[in-house]
């Protein structure tokens, strides 16, 4: 029992010194993929839970390890938000098919299609058409070259293409 106690007491200790060196590492990358303050720190919340409860010690191996939980929830987030948001394009299509579109459906349309979308292309479009990056900064950023850049963003129009509704294509209909 006590030495039960003990055991809990360091994997504590050794979780909450995992937090000090690297949560805001941890934090960083949850907001960068998903873009949402509260959902990142959600996810880095459980990064710490989960390295707590297989009793992650500091080394070396620990970043790595903790930003690959990171991603693996930041990957859950994403589909269960995926599955929401192919829900509320279907009836926002719906919507707009029958004539009520607004600049509001447009652009709560054009969030739902990002949200659908594969994460790299995502973030692709956003860079460009949110953040107003040139090629050469989108290059930078993606760690790519301004060729490969622009490909990216190619592929990335195309998939908005294939997954928004017709109408908000052509800009609604009013």
């Amino acid at each position: 029992m006590k030495g039960d106690m003990v055991e809990e007491a360091r994997t504590a200790s050794a979780v909450e010194q995992l937090h000090r060196l690297h949560a805001g590492r941890v934090y960083g990358y949850a907001y960068r993929r998903v873009r949402d303050i509260e959902l990142a720190r959600q996810v880095t919340n459980d990064v710490f839970r989960i390295a707590w409860q297989r009793e992650l010690e500091p080394g070396p191996e620990a970043l790595p390890w903790l930003l690959v939980t990171a991603r693996n929830l930041v990957a859950n987030e994403v589909r269960a938000l995926g599955r929401e948001a192919k829900l509320r394009l279907k009836l926002a299509a719906e919507h707009m098919a029958a004539g009520r579109a607004s600049d509001a459906d447009a652009s709560a349309a054009v969030h739902e299609v990002l949200g659908s979308m594969r994460p790299k292309d995502r973030e692709v479009l956003m860079l460009a058409y949110w953040d107003d990056m040139d090629m050469a900064q989108m290059a930078a950023l993606l760690e790519c070259s301004v060729e490969s850049a622009k490909s990216r963003l190619f592929r990335a129009r195309k998939a908005f293409g294939r997954l928004a509704p017709t109408t908000l294509l052509k800009g609604g209909s009013k």
